[in-house]
């Protein structure tokens, strides 16, 4: 059989008795043998995971607390965007088991911090065990869970996983500032959970609306601001108290069919996305992923977005990048890892001194405009 770990900061921690879930299911898979494990997007560390216990994990997004797990030998990544997560899960990789953390209201279940590819896995049918989670906020968007296809396992008061954000530098909100010279007031923004998404929310002068994968604590300041079109739209939470709790009782979160689907995205409102990038080649390709061996994140949503801002009409997608970080220009000569979003999916790359608009430009003057912007090829 094959257990899947529900993910996110809401991920299952500990059972009832203290005991990590992991340390748990590991001691079933050695006792058992032939088990695989799913893992999803893991901002924690698996505390008391046996990889040499399961027949085979496979993980879904690399990076955060990922890195460990990865080192074994019977770890494996299946690149892949977000978009893709929920058919595989549904198909190919469709899991025996859910074991994940929900919330309860008025004798009803709800996904709380997430919903992920989750919902689409319960949906296909795949059972369900869950722990009731007292203290974590409900924010799903989406209907309560048929009662018949989950089991209630125990009950928790651990509560999310709590990340403070990270302030930005000086480099993040000069950044900001020329991004946002290309959002129009009443556009969607999506932006990625770092110091340069913090940069941009806390920066807006005009009114907007979230359409983005994760959700942070800058969206609590905009709102606070009064710049907050409506409610957000994410599939994930992550940050701090202060988030947790503002979002109780809103319907913010639903599945990554919803939240990455390309044909919403890039229609309605213009649609722009900001993200960034490790890696850009002379022609504009773009890795994520990682400098050769060394990963430190997955491809989620960045080619998914990208391509919806790039459609959507009054949109852009934008990739936003220091022209230095530690020393070392992003701009190489060939990415040491395969792409992560395709050149042609990228409008503007944006540094602290300038731009390069590539809209409309042939193969040979992406090359000049990126070379232009960089000053030279590392």
């Amino acid at each position: 059989m094959t257990v899947a770990l529900g993910d996110g900061v809401g991920a299952v921690r500990c059972l009832d008795d203290g005991v990590p879930i992991c340390s748990a299911i590991s001691r079933v898979a050695a006792d058992v043998g032939s088990i695989g494990l799913i893992l999803g997007w893991l901002p924690g560390v698996l505390e008391g995971l046996d990889t040499a216990a399961f027949a085979d994990i496979v993980a879904l997004m690399p990076g955060w607390g990922m890195r460990d797990v990865l080192r074994s030998p019977k770890a494996r990544f299946v690149p892949t965007s977000l978009a893709s997560i929920p058919a595989l899960l549904a198909g190919p990789l469709r899991p025996s088991v859910l074991i994940t953390r929900l919330v309860e209201r008025d004798g009803l279940l709800y996904f709380g911090t997430e919903v992920s590819w989750q919902r689409e896995v319960i949906d296909a049918g795949v059972p369900v065990l869950a722990f009731i989670d007292t203290v974590a906020p409900a924010a799903s968007a989406e209907a309560p869970l048929d009662p018949g296809r989950v089991r209630v396992v125990g009950r928790t008061d651990d509560g999310p996983i709590a990340l403070l954000p990270k302030e930005p530098a000086p480099v993040h909100n000069a950044l900001a500032e020329r991004v946002l010279r290309f959002v129009p007031a009443g556009a969607r923004l999506q932006y990625g959970p770092g110091q340069l998404g913090t940069a941009l929310l806390r920066q807006v002068q005009v009114p907007l609306r979230i359409d983005t994968g994760l959700l942070t604590d800058a969206v609590v300041e905009l709102d606070q601001r009064g710049l907050l079109v409506g409610e957000p739209a994410a599939t994930y939470l992550i940050g701090s108290e202060v988030l947790y709790e503002w979002s109780e009782g809103r319907r913010i979160l639903r599945g990554i069919d919803y939240t990455h689907d390309l044909i919403r995205l890039s229609r309605g409102e213009p649609f722009v996305a900001v993200n960034t990038a490790i890696e850009i080649d002379p022609a504009g390709q773009i890795n994520v992923e990682g400098v050769g061996d060394r990963v430190v994140g997955g491809i989620g949503g960045h080619p998914d977005f990208c391509v919806a801002g790039r459609m959507s009409r009054g949109g852009l997608s934008i990739v936003a990048v220091p022209s230095s970080f530690n020393g070392r220009s992003p701009l190489v000569a060939q990415l040491s890892r395969p792409a992560s979003t395709p050149a042609h999916d990228v409008d503007l790359i944006v540094t602290e001194a300038g731009h390069a608009d590539l809209r409309g430009a042939s193969w040979s003057q992406r090359r000049q405009l990126i070379g232009e912007l960089f000053g030279s090829v590392d």
